[in-house]
Parts: structure tokens; sequence; C-alpha cells
């Protein structure tokens, strides 16, 4: 529990993102589906402008002349359904297809495909017009009206910036043909849409930083609450199964580092391993700095042999030295003699080899 009145001044955990994630809490912008959308499907529109006009020529030509001609009965009205469909969706569909897609990948980006049902779920609380109330005047929905303002603002001067600096133009279109006509107007609308999706590009871009902020200080968490997950975590048996995992790794990992300095390797063909360093200025006896069994055994052999370190076969001292001696501790008295034999093989080859 948390302490009354506590500040919430820490990052959130992993642990606590990860929760959130699985409540539906995920970082995301609105303006950032907008602006993708609109600045999407005008470029789309743009890109096959006269593809479109076309398909409208045709599908208004049919409507105003060619059906004027029909004759309507029984065995031709489908197929005046069907061609007055196909030429509506050859108009609409493109564009239709293209504001879907836009405004799914945008979300999917920012959420990174998550899909939960608990967002959907009935919340009594929000019956509460309290909690409405508080809603109304909070931070965001404050910022999200004055933005709404301003984008509302600044559009409205742009569009009306462009239409004065072009009504000379517009006005003298009067004494030109219809399609150069509608093609300048064209022309006129598509760079007042662009000069909108710039604006929306630098609002979404604002809009996320604000969001990011607003998440971010949403997910804070307390000293107190930090303490208290990392208990939880702590007496979750897979979270001290992995905790205790790691650890073996790293003291193997730093056993393995040890064995190029060792004397000898004493082992029992493929079962035991156990590395003995004897240091006369530290130790008053040889002392056991890696040892393992079965494939760790091989290891060590391995290590052992790459570095020169000689390796000598003696079952019963390499089975007593496992089982007897923890790593970093000396041997016992009793095994004194044994390895002092070994020992003193070790330093007459390697004197030999010295003075070979």
């Amino acid at each position: 529990m948390d302490l009354a009145g506590e500040e919430k001044t820490e990052k959130a955990t992993p642990k606590k993102r990860r929760d959130q994630r699985k409540e539906g809490n995920v970082l995301q912008s609105k303006e950032i589906v907008t602006a993708a959308s609109v600045l999407g499907i005008f470029a789309f529109v743009r890109l096959l402008a006269g593809f479109m006009v076309k398909n409208l020529l045709s599908f208004s030509t049919f409507i105003f002349e060619d059906s004027a001609t029909y004759d309507i009965n029984a065995e031709s009205f489908m197929p005046l359904i069907i061609r007055m469909v196909t030429l509506f969706v050859m108009v609409v569909g493109p564009v239709c297809a293209v504001a879907m897609l836009l405004g799914i990948i945008p979300t999917v980006a920012q959420t990174r495909g998550l899909f939960t049902m608990k967002a959907l779920k009935p919340k009594f609380s929000r019956l509460n017009p309290l909690e409405g109330i508080k809603k109304l005047f909070s931070m965001q929905a404050i910022v999200g009206i004055l933005k709404g303002l301003i984008e509302v603002i600044v559009i409205a001067y742009l569009i009306y910036s462009e239409i004065s600096d072009r009504m000379p133009i517009i006005l003298s279109l009067v004494d030109t043909g219809i399609m150069q006509g509608l093609a300048y107007i064209g022309l006129s609308i598509f760079d007042m849409v662009m000069l909108i999706c710039i604006l929306l590009v630098f609002v979404a871009a604002g809009d996320f930083l604000f969001q990011w902020w607003q998440f971010e200080k949403k997910l804070k968490m307390s000293k107190q609450e930090i303490k208290e997950e990392f208990k939880q975590m702590e007496g979750d048996p897979q979270v001290k199964s992995k905790i205790k995992q790691r650890q073996q790794q790293m003291a193997q990992s730093r056993m393995m580092q040890e064995v190029p300095s060792a004397d000898v390797i004493i082992r029992n063909p493929t079962h035991f391993a156990v590395a003995l360093r004897y240091d006369q200025d530290k130790n008053r006896a040889p002392e056991v700095i890696a040892k393992g069994k079965d494939y760790l055994a091989m290891k060590i052999v391995e290590i052992a042999e790459k570095n020169d370190v000689m390796c000598i076969e003696d079952p019963p001292l390499a089975r007593t030295l496992y089982a007897e001696v923890d790593i970093g501790r000396e041997i016992p008295i009793e095994l004194y003699n044994a390895v002092a034999e070994i020992l003193t093989t070790v330093y007459r080859e390697k004197n030999k080899s010295l003075h070979a």
C-alpha cells in the first residue's frame, strides 16, 4: 500500500508497463492517425486523379444521360443497378480502401499490434456525473479544446489567404473553358489541402509529445510502490528460478575464467574435473578454483588443454574433491599427500619442458 500523500516521482518499472499494456493502456496519439489519413488520402487522390476523374465522368454521364434512355423493366433493372454500383465503387472504392488502411496502420504501429477486450468492458464509474465533470475540466480536455480551436483558426486563415491570393485568377476563369477552369480549381484545392496536411503533421508531432508526457506522468510510481512490487516479484517462484539460474550462469562464467590459472586439473575421464591452484604466498594448501560434472567437466578440461594446463586422471581423488571441497576452499588435510604427489609430478614435468 502507498503511504498517504507520497509523491509518485519514480519512472514506471518494466512490470508496471507490461501490466498497463495488458489493460489496454498504451501510448497513442489520435492526431497521428488523422494526419496520416488525410495526408495519405489526398496524396493517393492526386496520384490517381486522372483515373478517378475519368470514372467520375463515366458515372455522371450514366446517371444523367444514359439511364434516361433505359427502358426500365424486370429484365433491365438488375443490370442497370449492377452497372451503377460498379461505377460508384470504381470512383469511391479506392479512396475508402486507402482511408481504412491509413486508419489501421498508424494505430497498429503505435500500439504494436495490441488487441484487448478489457477496454470494452462496462465500467459503472463512467455513469457517475461527477467523474464526467472532472474529465471535462481535466488538463487533457482543456488542452484538447485549445488545440482544436487553434487548428480551426489556423486552417481558416490558410484557406482565406490562399483564396484571396488566387481570387483574380479564379474570376478570370469565366473566359476559359470548363475543363481548364475545373483543372485550376482542382489544383488549387490540392495545394490548400497539402498546406493543411503539413499543419496536421506539426500538430501530430506536438500531440504525440504531449501524450507521451501525460502517459509517463500517469505511469509514475512512488518509492513505496516500487518496494512492494519488488517484494511481490521476489516471492514469484518463476522469478526466483530465473534469478537463481542467472546467478549460476554468472558463477560458472567466473569459474571458467579461473581455469587457465590452475596448476593442474584432476579428472575422472569424463564425469568429474577439479582445477587446483597452489600459491605458497597466499595459501597453506592447494585451493579448488573450479569444478564440474559431466558437460561442465568437459568444458573445464577443454579450456585447460587450450591453456597448456596439465590434466591428470585420478578418479577416486577427483570424485572426493568434487564432493567435499567447495570452490574457493583449500583441500582438507587428509588429501594433502595425494595432491602433493600430483603437484610434484606436475612441477617435474614443467621443469623438463622448460629445460628441454
